[in-house]
């Protein structure tokens, strides 16, 4: 199985941001495993340094990044992404980013906490705790 994750999903896993940490490490071990194969975007990558460069330090943050880079495949985010969004007029234009940069790699699925933004879009979107009881059976 191939996922998209979102960009919260990883910041509640680097960021270790409870009540939603335990489901992200859960996906990143199903990772690990090698039971799922997880991609994000080149815009992931760049709103989490942002966001974690306010709890952590660039030495401690950094190498977070660079791991990212080393586990999941990166999709960028091109002109054809930002112009397929804005002629798709979706309800969240950086979701709508995220989408169309995912789609050249065919994910099954995007994990999201935030299935609204990804709503009107032709794929399954599951939050991580319905990613996970899913693969459980």
């Amino acid at each position: 199985m191939k996922a998209f994750l979102d960009t919260n999903v990883i910041i509640d896993f680097l960021g270790e941001r409870e009540p939603f940490y335990q489901d992200a490490a859960c996906i990143f071990e199903m990772l690990r495993k090698r039971k799922v194969n997880l991609i994000t975007s080149a815009l992931t990558l760049v709103n989490c340094a942002y966001i974690l460069k306010k709890a952590y330090s660039q030495d401690v943050m950094l190498p977070k990044i660079k791991w990212l880079c080393d586990v999941l495949d990166i999709t960028p985010i091109d002109e054809a992404s930002i112009i397929n969004a804005i002629q798709h007029k979706g309800t969240d234009f950086e979701d709508t980013i995220q989408y169309y940069s995912a789609l050249p790699y065919q994910p099954d699925v995007i994990i999201t906490r935030d299935k609204k933004g990804f709503s009107d879009l032709d794929i399954l979107v599951m939050t991580p705790a319905e990613f996970i009881e899913r693969s459980r059976r």
